[in-house]
């Protein structure tokens, strides 16, 4: 056959570079490239993802990913199986690191979520970013048979769950994956994980979250689920006696994450909250027209006490604004609000959060229902508002989790660094009319016989922890105690020394002779931490009008998340508050803070640990020759960060007044204090504090 001239040329540049039409052989082709790709999702996708693959020889690679949807891709050709992939990235307003695993090499699809995090640190029996770096453990436990068998457990235990998202026979890790679409998606939008820092996995539901008795699976480090586990992971729940098995969910809130980012793009407050941005009236029940609600819908926003107006507009003698009146939300962007609970079968208590373009990003739990009659539906708006909880008065009770420093050897609060569980008890001092609240008890788990909570004689936004109520003690008894000048609402239920070396240097504020009211007396047994679980149900009695016999009003609150026990916070990773700090809330030292309208408050982010929200100044100081001492409180919000980077907040006082000086103070009851706090993806509140007391 006659070649055509260009393919003769072609011919002859081959034979030439061969050295001619010798016996030698042609180099073999290059090997087609290998890669690994996948989606980072938590539900919704992992934005700004930054994800990295390591094999197992110790090698790594980035893996381009896609800052709005978390697909990624890893090029392997020339690494050695088993993998490890890693996923650090955004998740509402907070972050997380999340790891998927694969025993074999070569071409392949591996989403990273939380499912495959669990799966991971069940095979790993233990923290699974561990795998990260370590080849002998990535070798040892990341086998063919480890990954098949637990990806097996985990889809036993979620059978209910697969086969009510469409996901029957879906592999857990190679799955489908895209947000808003069928497939794992569905899933996640269904499911909570929690992996501890020891390994062990915390599993729910929405249905389990859901139903009148809350569930959870809990899973000890190492230990695989079982198909008989599956009655913790409802995926019908039964909320007021009555089974519901189609739930709302996320994909539902479509049409309200549309409005929120219409309202914000390309506006200002006052055009907001003026009227002048159409989508602004598709998220607020205050909106919809009479004849168009849905049957026992409010007609107004209400929630703790305040109104819409009141709470996300302009103040009427000035101050803060409200979200919608702000201009530094100004074209904030809004993800798809998460399902924390389904309350009822029009009704869910969600997360609503957004990322400004400063950086700073926040969130909020809310209350939104099924508002809008079908027939009076827009095209796009899917009905649901924003209507509140609907109570009267602010009633809050969130779990914190505290690490301690104690900066004056001589004067630790509770005799060594500790760490310290607690609820935050928060109840409004006037109800949503601006009537007075007398008092307030909370009871429920890990209370006893309840708190008694009541105004201080200070000057305070809630009201303040006065009393531990004893077995028979009436409200008429705890009424008449007198007002205390503090302003406390975390209790304090029980702690552990950081070291445990220093165990025995532990003493405990609510024993004697501090007798101090807002930690528990004596700290909780485990079994009576154990007994607070998530969705624990708390009553908050509001006591009004003088009326001691019976409350004005009755509310029913639910813990989100409990705390981690006193010694797991040991295994906790915490920021690093710089030496720098210190130093400025230590009398005598080099640095010793000498007033000023702002303090320097500097840590390190922490690998590991979510991006710190808030810094938070208190300064109590009696100049020398003052009869009395100056108190001054501040607090500013901080950006995210990178993990290792350093960052140094200038927190203002409040009310644009100056700090007192810690250098030459004189009083007795003196002390300074600094505070960072964090939240994680299931809104667990971290605090570290810093305290110099004289």
């Amino acid at each position: 056959m006659k070649l055509k001239p260009v393919v003769s040329g072609i011919a002859a540049l081959v034979l030439s570079a061969c050295g001619g039409g010798g016996s030698s052989s042609s180099s073999p082709p290059e090997p087609a490239a290998q890669t690994v790709s996948g989606v980072a999702a938590v539900g919704a996708a992992m934005q700004g993802a930054t994800v990295k693959l390591f094999d197992a020889t110790g090698k790594s690679v980035d893996c381009p990913a896609d800052t709005a949807t978390g697909a990624f891709h890893c090029t392997v050709t020339g690494l050695t199986a088993p993998f490890a992939l890693s996923a650090y990235g955004n998740v509402a307003d907070s972050q997380a690191t999340l790891i998927a695993l694969s025993a074999t090499g070569g071409t392949q699809t591996i989403n990273i979520t939380p499912i495959t995090n669990a799966i991971a640190a069940t095979i790993v029996g233990d923290n699974p970013t561990k795998l990260l770096g370590d080849t002998g453990l990535l070798q040892s436990r990341v086998t063919a048979q480890a990954v098949a068998g637990t990806v097996q457990a985990y889809s036993a235990v979620l059978a209910d769950l697969l086969a009510a998202t469409g996901n029957t026979g879906v592999d857990l890790i190679s799955g489908p994956l895209t947000a808003g679409a069928p497939g794992l998606d569905r899933l996640l939008d269904q499911v909570k994980i929690n992996v501890l820092p020891n390994g062990g996995v915390q599993i729910s539901s929405v249905a389990g979250a859901s139903s009148d008795t809350p569930v959870q699976l809990e899973l000890a480090p190492g230990v695989v689920p079982q198909a008989s586990d599956k009655a913790s992971l409802p995926a019908a729940a039964t909320i007021g006696g009555v089974t519901v098995s189609n739930l709302p969910s996320a994909s539902d809130l479509a049409g309200l994450q549309s409005a929120l980012n219409q309202c914000f793009t390309g506006s200002t407050g006052a055009a907001r909250t003026g009227g002048k941005v159409p989508a602004c009236g598709l998220i607020f029940v205050d909106d919809v027209a009479s004849g168009a609600l849905n049957t026992g819908v409010p007609t107004a926003y209400l929630n703790n006490g305040m109104s819409a107006d009141q709470e996300f507009g302009a103040p009427a003698g000035g101050g803060t604004p409200g979200l919608v009146a702000d201009d530094a939300m100004n074209n904030a962007s809004f993800s798809l609000p998460e399902v924390i609970r389904v309350v009822a079968g029009d009704t869910m208590w969600v997360k609503i959060a957004w990322t400004r373009t400063d950086g700073i990003r926040d969130g909020m739990q809310q209350h939104v229902q099924l508002a809008v009659r079908a027939a009076s539906l827009a095209s796009g708006d899917t009905g649901w508002r924003v209507v509140g909880n609907q109570r009267a008065v602010l009633s809050k009770v969130n779990a914190n989790a505290q690490k301690w420093d104690w900066l004056n050897p001589a004067n630790p609060m509770t005799g060594t660094n500790a760490f310290i569980d607690s609820l935050n008890l928060q109840v409004g001092t006037v109800d949503a009319a601006g009537a007075r609240v007398d008092f307030a008890i909370v009871n429920g788990p890990g209370l006893r016989h309840g708190v008694f909570l009541q105004p201080s004689s200070g000057t305070c936004d809630t009201l303040n922890i006065r009393a531990q109520i004893a077995s028979g003690q009436t409200p008429a008894q705890l009424a008449a105690l007198l007002k205390s000048p503090q302003c406390r609402n975390n209790y304090r239920l029980a702690g552990v020394a950081q070291d445990p070396a220093n165990a025995g240097l532990l003493s405990w504020p609510g024993d004697a002779p501090r007798n101090n009211t807002a930690w528990a007396k004596p700290q909780l047994s485990a079994a009576e931490l154990a007994d607070i679980k998530p969705f624990s149900a708390y009553t908050i009695d509001v006591y009004q009008n003088g009326d001691t016999a019976a409350p004005k009003l009755h509310y029913t609150v639910r813990l989100r998340t409990p705390s981690p026990l006193p010694d797991a916070l040991r295994q906790y990773a915490w920021h690093d508050v710089a030496q720098s700090t210190r130093d400025a809330l230590t009398p005598g030292s080099a640095g010793t803070f000498a007033g000023g309208a702002t303090f320097p408050l500097s840590w390190t982010s922490k690998a590991g640990v979510p991006f710190v929200k808030r810094g938070n100044v208190q300064i109590r100081a009696t100049a020398a020759g003052q009869p009395s001492p100056m108190f001054v409180n501040g607090s500013a919000r901080a950006l995210p960060v990178q993990p290792g980077a350093a960052i140094k907040l200038d927190v203002p006082a409040d009310q644009g007044v100056a700090f007192p000086s810690v250098a030459g103070w004189t009083g007795s009851t003196d002390f300074s204090f600094v505070n960072l706090s964090w939240s994680d993806t299931g809104d667990m509140l971290f605090s570290e504090s810093l305290e110099y007391d004289r």
